[in-house]
């Protein structure tokens, strides 16, 4: 079985993008944010579990890049 089961993944719209996000393990736990459709590498992790509107908080404050 892969490290990422699809059980643990999760859609969430921003501003009418959609993000998958899902936990994993890099050096403690992590939430793994995907902009789709993937047409670049547009994956970045922030620490610790994160809930959809965490990750909401991350795209907009951390990496507004990807809402371009």
């Amino acid at each position: 079985m892969p490290a990422t089961t699809t059980d643990r993944r999760q859609l969430v719209e921003i501003d009418g993008k959609q993000f998958l996000f899902q936990h994993g393990y890099r050096f403690g736990k992590v939430t793994y944010v995907t902009r789709l459709p993937l047409g670049k590498s547009m994956t970045v992790w922030a620490p610790g579990h994160l809930s959809a509107s965490e990750v909401e908080s991350v795209v907009r404050g951390d990496n507004p890049w990807m809402l371009e």
